[in-house]
Parts: C-alpha cells; structure tokens; sequence
C-alpha cells in the first residue's frame, strides 16, 4: 500500500511539473541547469530547453502511473509496458542529449 502511495505522489508531482515546464514556467530541473550560473540558467531558458525538460518529466509520470495502475489492479503484463516505456524514454533523452550537442558545436 505505501508504494501505491509513493508511486502515484510522484507520478502526480512529476506531471504538474512537466505542467508547469510546458508552459514555460519554473526552473529547468536538470543537472546542467543547477550547476550553471546566473547568466547561463537565463540563456538555458528557451523553449526548446523547457520542452525536452517538460516531455521527460511527463514520461516519467507515464511511467510512475503505470507501475501505480500494475500495483493497484495486480496485472503482471504491466511491468513489460513499464519497462518498454522506460526504454523509449532513455533512448529519446540520450538521442535528444546528442541532437543537441552537435548543434552547439
């Protein structure tokens, strides 16, 4: 019961962020952003930045929501759907992270 509980918190946190991110709004949660300075996290701030940090945190509520729903219903197909969401996003964040990179340079 309390990974019920603590799956759907996180799901539900996540997707008000990925909300908020969508929208332009609130800080880039992501690890390039808090280790930059002022001046950089102004520049970081484009739309392009809110969108990948918004589409990400989205999926992990898509993910965090499908573990909840497996556990709440008991339906052990739920797990593979987890897993190949998980796959789809890593791979999206890392070909995404190296789109990215190639431009700069």
């Amino acid at each position: 019961m309390i990974s019920v509980i603590i799956c759907s918190v996180l799901a539900i946190a996540c997707f008000i962020y990925s909300v908020f991110a969508f929208q332009k709004k609130g800080p880039l949660l992501s690890t390039i952003y808090f280790i930059a300075n002022k001046e950089e996290r102004k520049k970081m701030k484009t739309k392009k930045n809110y969108y990948f940090v918004a589409t990400v945190f989205l999926g992990i509520a898509i993910i965090f929501g499908t573990i909840t729903i497996g556990i709440i219903l008991n339906l052990p197909w739920i797990h593979k759907l987890t897993l190949s969401l998980t796959f789809i996003l890593v791979v999206y964040v890392i070909v995404a992270s190296f789109k990215s990179e190639i431009k700069k340079n």
